[in-house]
C-alpha cells in the first residue's frame, strides 16, 4: 500500500477527478482541494480558496506531493486580468506553501498553449515540428502567459528549496472517451491549428500526472504530454505542407504523427499514451466492437 499523501487542486474537475481515480488505484492517499465539491465522495476533499494561504498551509500538512490543476482553463472564461491574475497567484501560492511545508514534489499543469500558438490572434508557422520542450515560448493571451509565468515561478522556487517541480505541457485533452465525435473534426484539419493536430486522452493525461509524482527528477523540469499520433487521418507531413508551408519537419517523421515531441516524457517519466482514437473507431468513423 502506497503511504504517500498527494493533494490535488482542482480535484472536482474532469482531469482532477480522473487523476484522483488514477492515484487511488495506485494506492496513494489523496485529498482534493477545490472551490466546488467533488461529484464522487471516494476521497477526502476540502472546499478551498487558493488565495487563502492559511488554508493551504493546513491542507499541505504532511503532504508528500501536490498536483496543481486548479485554474481558468482558457482565455475568455473571465476578464483577461482575472484569468491571468488568478492562475499566476494560485501557482505562486501553491509553490510557496509547498516549499515552506517541505513537500517533496509539486506537479504543475502547464499547457501546449505556453508555446503561444493555440490562442494567438493570428496564427504563424512554427520553425519546426514536432515541438520539443526547448522551442521558444511566445504567448500572446492571458491564459498562455499565465502558464509561462507558472513555469518561471517553478524555476525560482525549485532553485531555492529542496522541493522539485515538474511542469506538464498537456496537449488538448480529449473528454469523449468513445471518440465517436472525432469524425466531425476530420472535416476541417485546419481548425485549431495551434495544437498541431495533437491530443491526449483524459485517462492518459491522468497517468502522466501520477507518473510525475514519483519520477526521479531534481529541480524543475518541463515535459510535453500528448499521444504520439495525431487525431486526424491524413499523413501529418501532408498537413504541414498544406497548412504550414515553410515549417521544417524534423527527421524521421512519417504517418499521422502528433505535433508535440514526447520523447523526454517517454524516457524520463515512462509516459506512453495508450488510449488513442485508432483503438476506438475506424477510419470510416464506425465504432470498434468492445472498445
Amino acid at each position: 500500500m502506497n503511504t504517500k499523501r498527494v493533494v490535488v487542486t482542482g480535484g472536482s474537475g474532469n482531469l482532477g477527478t480522473q487523476t484522483i481515480r488514477e492515484l487511488i488505484a495506485a494506492g496513494y492517499q489523496v485529498m482534493s482541494l477545490d472551490s466546488a465539491p467533488p461529484k464522487e465522495k471516494l476521497f477526502e476533499s476540502r472546499i478551498c480558496d487558493l488565495t487563502h494561504m492559511g488554508d493551504l498551509y493546513e491542507a499541505l500538512k504532511d503532504a508528500t506531493a501536490v498536483i496543481h490543476l486548479a485554474a481558468y482553463q482558457a482565455p475568455g472564461m473571465a476578464p483577461d486580468s482575472e484569468v491571468f491574475g488568478n492562475n499566476v497567484s494560485a501557482s505562486f501560492n501553491i509553490l510557496k506553501a509547498a516549499t515552506d511545508r517541505g513537500v517533496q514534489r509539486v506537479v504543475m499543469a502547464s499547457s501546449i498553449a505556453a508555446y503561444g500558438f493555440l490562442y494567438a490572434p493570428a496564427m504563424w508557422a512554427p520553425e519546426y515540428l514536432p515541438l520539443d520542450e526547448d522551442y521558444p515560448c511566445r504567448p500572446q493571451d492571458p491564459y498562455s502567459l499565465s502558464k509561462v509565468f507558472g513555469e518561471q515561478l517553478a524555476d525560482s522556487f525549485a532553485s531555492l528549496s529542496d522541493t522539485s517541480v515538474i511542469s506538464l505541457r498537456v496537449s488538448g485533452v480529449n473528454l469523449d472517451l468513445s471518440y465517436r465525435s472525432l469524425p466531425e473534426r476530420w472535416a476541417d484539419p485546419g481548425a485549431k491549428m495551434g495544437t498541431f493536430w495533437s491530443y491526449v486522452d483524459l485517462r492518459d493525461a491522468a497517468v502522466a500526472f501520477r507518473l510525475a509524482v514519483d519520477a526521479e527528477i531534481e529541480g524543475h523540469k518541463i515535459f510535453n504530454i500528448a499521444a504520439e499520433t495525431s487525431r486526424y487521418l491524413e499523413p501529418t507531413n501532408d498537413l504541414v505542407r498544406q497548412y504550414l508551408p515553410g515549417t521544417r519537419i524534423r527527421d524521421g517523421m512519417s504517418g499521422n504523427w502528433g505535433g508535440l515531441d514526447i520523447g523526454r516524457a517517454r524516457e524520463q517519466l515512462g509516459f506512453q499514451a495508450r488510449h488513442v482514437w485508432q483503438n476506438f473507431i475506424r477510419p470510416d468513423g464506425t465504432a470498434i466492437q468492445g472498445a
